[in-house]
């Protein structure tokens, strides 16, 4: 796909050479809607503009020289802000406002109200443009349309975790009438109507992933949007139809787990694990992610910009399946051994080898005196996502390539687990057995037999978070699971001090994170305040979110 991007926009660029130029706004200096919707190549790139606003949870990334933020409106990784994840650095967002808790109606640093509004425009522009005379060919409109009301649903799903009720605008708008504009906001369970509804329709006319093309990688498949259904569905509670549709992914058999962990996230496309991905080049887009979480030793003083709290990291297992446990001598003589696999594919650990190097991450304070030689904040630093193949002068703030997993199946396998444990009253076969895949790769027995709803939920909940740790799901489960204020509020996190004596015996010593803000979580956080400038600029918005 990043190959047909770059010459489509290579040809859109001769028509607009003014950046500011929003193609859906009449009249136009240069082009007319009617004539982009009548040239395949014109509507290819209008297409892929629509996809540029899918979410990159790297957060910040470069294109075209410029910074952007897409869909996650942060510079830090989501997870940043819950029990995974602490970060030294007092400019982030995280530590700046959602940590304290000081997140308002005039400022939000996860504020996508705006953005999400101007892409639902022009997937509506699109599909009026396709459907009114357009002469292109009716599989082409049919397919470019089904990939624009895929974007447009996963931005109403984005829309609605964060801010509850929001308007539902399914048609293109005219600017020249004003009450036309001003749409109320939509009861939650229509917004999921319409979601549910958009994506099964287009999962019938999206193609197979085996047949989309290696030079379109990254444009969506039908299991892209079955997979996308079965989540928001599990936000919706609505456990049957979340169960059916990751079911349809499990079943159709074309995705596979991984069986390297830590080489699915330094893939830079085509895994076939991944089932959507946002792509990237190094040269007209790229982002920092290895820039700003490697070891400083490796990248010369940028990085360890977040680091994995304690918490995270005693929550892997045993390989035997067993709980990891300090008061167990054994345990705590050697805390980084015998492990669940992917904690050492997730998290570089004192003793671990990255880029060739032993990492000692020995807590520092920053004014040891020692410089750059190692600095975390919390004594780990994150590993999954960074690729040990980028050559040092890539580390910069658009040099790394790595993709944007934002579906993959093992998602998918625990989305249908916890669906189905929910939809019928307790686990039967299918969810031991998709939870025995996901545990299988980590080197982890299945779980025992006879657990009842709960006690299944809650392994779901624990597999979920070592699973899918700092892809930002965490985020949004603590919030939708209700979890949040018991899991973060009023909350310092810890991290790891290693000391060693002169004969090589290394004593490990938890300590609290609490050189900046202790968590705030209130009940007004389950839902994100509207922007004030969008409630002045459209009042039939009615009051803001409780607690705003």
């Amino acid at each position: 796909m990043k190959n047909i991007i770059l010459s489509v926009f290579t040809v859109f660029s001769l028509f607009f050479a003014n950046a500011c130029m929003d193609l859906d706004k009449e009249p136009l200096d240069i082009i007319s809607d009617d004539a982009v919707f009548k040239d395949e190549a014109l509507t290819k790139a209008y297409l892929y503009k629509i996809y540029g606003y899918m979410p990159c949870g790297y957060g910040l990334f470069v294109e075209g020289g410029a910074n952007v933020l897409t869909g996650m409106g942060i510079t830090d990784l989501l997870d940043g802000s819950t029990d995974l994840l602490r970060s030294p650095a007092g400019w982030n967002e995280s530590n700046g406002v959602m940590i304290p808790g000081t997140i308002s109606a005039s400022y939000n640093p996860l504020e996508t109200w705006g953005r999400s509004y101007e892409v639902i425009r022009k997937v509506n522009n699109l599909i009026a443009g396709l459907t009114n005379d357009s002469p292109l060919s009716e599989d082409f409109k049919t397919r470019v349309m089904a990939e624009a009301r895929f974007v447009r649903a996963f931005i109403y799903f984005d829309l609605v975790r964060r801010y509850g009720d929001v308007p539902l605008i399914k048609e293109l708008q005219h600017f020249d009438n004003l009450q036309e504009l001003m749409v109320p906001r939509t009861p939650i369970s229509d917004i999921y109507d319409f979601i549910d509804s958009e994506l099964e329709q287009i999962g019938d006319i999206l193609p197979y992933a085996k047949d989309i093309t290696v030079a379109e990688h990254g444009r969506v498949s039908r299991e892209a949007a079955w997979a996308l259904n079965g989540r928001a569905m599990l936000f919706a509670e609505r456990y049957a139809r979340s169960a059916l549709f990751s079911n349809k992914v499990i079943e159709g058999d074309h995705f596979i787990l991984d069986p390297d962990y830590n080489a699915l996230f330094q893939s830079h496309g085509g895994n076939k694990e991944v089932i959507f991905e946002v792509m990237f080049d190094g040269v007209n887009k790229g982002h920092a992610c290895d820039n700003l979480y490697m070891p400083p030793s490796i990248d010369n003083g940028w990085g360890s910009q977040t680091n994995p709290t304690q918490e995270l990291v005693d929550a892997y297992e045993m390989l035997d399946g067993t709980p990891f446990d300090w008061s167990n001598p054994a345990h705590a003589a050697n805390p980084y051994d015998g492990r669940d696999k992917r904690l050492q594919a997730s998290i570089i650990v004192d003793g671990s080898v990255f880029k060739n190097k032993v990492i000692r991450t020995g807590y520092l304070m920053p004014d040891d005196g020692l410089g750059l030689v190692e600095r975390t904040y919390s004594g780990y630093y994150i590993r999954k996502f960074l690729d040990e193949t980028l050559p040092f002068e890539k580390l910069n703030f658009m040099g790394s390539i790595t993709s944007w997993k934002e579906i993959r199946l093992a998602e998918v396998l625990l989305n249908y687990a916890e669906a189905q444990n929910e939809a019928n009253s307790g686990p039967d076969a299918s969810v031991y057995e998709t939870m025995r895949l996901v545990r299988e790769r980590a080197g982890l027995p299945a779980l025992p037999s006879g657990l009842n709803q709960t006690q299944m939920k809650e392994r779901i909940m624990q597999e979920r978070k070592v699973e899918l740790a700092f892809e930002g799901h965490r985020f949004w489960d603590l919030r939708r699971w209700k979890l949040a204020e018991s899991v973060l509020n009023n909350k310092y996190f810890h991290g790891m001090k290693i000391t060693e004596d002169d004969n090589g015996v290394k004593t490990y010593e938890k300590f609290e994170l609490n050189m900046l803000p202790k968590q705030v979580f209130l009940p007004k956080h389950y839902l994100m305040p509207i922007h004030q400038g969008e409630l002045e600029k459209n009042p039939n918005l009615g009051n803001n979110n409780p607690g705003y």
